[in-house]
């Protein structure tokens, strides 16, 4: 019998939510493949950068995000591309994130248009499951005018794989007792920790479809794909004892830019680097967290990376403490004699942000240095973060021409 109440699980997946946001505030937009990419300096001409949301529009011709622009202006001629404007998304994600919590408080974000609900216990204020979901759905409709995907089922996973199957603006239920009938037809693509390689190394094995993986013995399938294959067949079977994790209990705020060209000079690479930082700070100060630990992320052409921690004495979400801390840790650096594809900063160790000061600043300095901030920091929302520098920082950028 379908129990309705064993869904206790809800995936929210926001449609091609840059694009979406763009197409809700600008009618000449809608209905055209409209393509939102980091592109340098705002200019619409830009082959620099990649893709970051593609319109349904757009995806008919092949273009998806993390895709290079030179690649997506290759596959449509006649789309429409524009630099992302990240205040504009960071405030319908908040608005997002504030209806989901009218719901239940254990919800945990995958990133800015994306999130788990575990509405367990809450049938008796606000009914079954199915019915939170399209109370959320329409209101996100209603409130946002954003068109949204909605998954239920019993875990995690199954709800994210009905999601995925009710894609665009769908709503879809997984019953307990329709799991195999739903997910055993499935290519095993559709499992999670299934990559390229892994997908390939199971099609040489004759495994194609999710029903095949989840019969099959495990000490084959840990002999093909080692212990992490025992995980995986569980997903097979439609298992995840994951739990729905609050914001409160881990996160990160971070960011990172690849380059359609790699980039060898060291001003450049800091003037990166300061607009990352500036996005990391603002997101803290929007989310209202401070952290602790700073994290470089560097790429170079060859694909290999590194990643450099600092922790601080004290938490911050400050743009200049960020800067000068990846600053420090880019020396730190091995250099390779290729090009910078990618760089990222991640922000960690998060408090809520109106319970920590810096200490190290007395009151006095720290209250004009935050004045300050809120002042950019308005500016930003009006504009977009790239909107405006502090002067102060880039005179600090190194004139050096080249670091490797």
């Amino acid at each position: 019998m379908n129990n309705i109440n064993r869904l206790s699980i809800i995936h929210l997946d926001l449609d091609a939510f840059f694009a979406s946001v763009e197409q809700r505030d600008n009618p000449a937009y809608r209905g055209e493949p409209l393509i939102v990419g980091g592109i340098s300096g705002g200019k619409g001409n830009s082959n620099r950068g990649v893709v970051c949301a593609a319109s349904y529009e757009a995806r008919k011709y092949g273009i998806h995000a993390g895709m290079p622009i030179w690649e997506a202006r290759q596959k449509c001629h006649r789309g429409i591309f524009i630099p992302s404007q990240m205040n504009k998304y960071l405030e319908a994600s908040k608005k997002f994130f504030q209806i989901c919590s009218t719901y239940t408080p254990l919800i945990e974000p995958l990133g800015i248009d994306e999130l788990f609900l575990d509405v367990s216990g809450c049938e008796s204020l606000f009914g079954s499951s199915e019915t939170i979901g399209r109370k959320i759905k329409e209101r996100i409709h209603q409130e946002l005018n954003l068109k949204i995907s909605v998954g239920i089922a019993e875990n995690k996973f199954l709800a994210k794989i009905a999601t995925n199957l009710g894609k665009p603006d769908g709503f879809y239920l997984i019953p307990s007792e329709d799991i195999q009938k739903i997910l055993y037809p499935l290519p095993v693509s559709a499992l999670w920790g299934i990559g390229k390689k892994s997908e390939e190394l199971l099609k040489k094995s004759g495994i194609y479809q999710v029903e095949q993986l989840a019969k099959m013995p495990d000490i084959i399938l840990e002999n093909l794909m080692g212990k992490n294959g025992i995980k995986i067949k569980l997903l097979a079977q439609g298992i995840d004892n994951s739990p729905v994790t609050p914001l409160s209990e881990a996160k990160s705020i971070g960011k990172e830019t690849t380059f359609g060209s790699n980039i060898s000079e060291k001003a450049v690479l800091l003037k990166e680097l300061l607009k990352i930082s500036q996005i990391v700070g603002y997101t803290a100060r929007k989310e209202g967290y401070k952290g602790r630990t700073i994290t470089l992320k560097i790429r170079f052409q060859d694909f290999t990376t590194f990643n450099k921690s600092k922790t601080l004495e004290n938490s911050t979400h400050l743009d200049d403490t960020i800067f000068k801390s990846v600053v420090e840790l880019l020396e730190k650096v091995r250099y390779k004699k290729v090009g910078v594809r990618l760089l990222g900063i991640k922000l960690s160790n998060l408090t809520p942000g109106n319970r920590i000061r810096q200490l190290k600043l007395s009151k006095d300095k720290e209250d004009k240095l935050e004045q300050l901030i809120q002042s950019l920091d308005k500016v930003r929302e009006k504009f977009g973060t790239n909107a405006i520098t502090r002067a102060s920082l880039l005179s600090n950028l190194s004139s050096e021409k080249s670091f490797l």
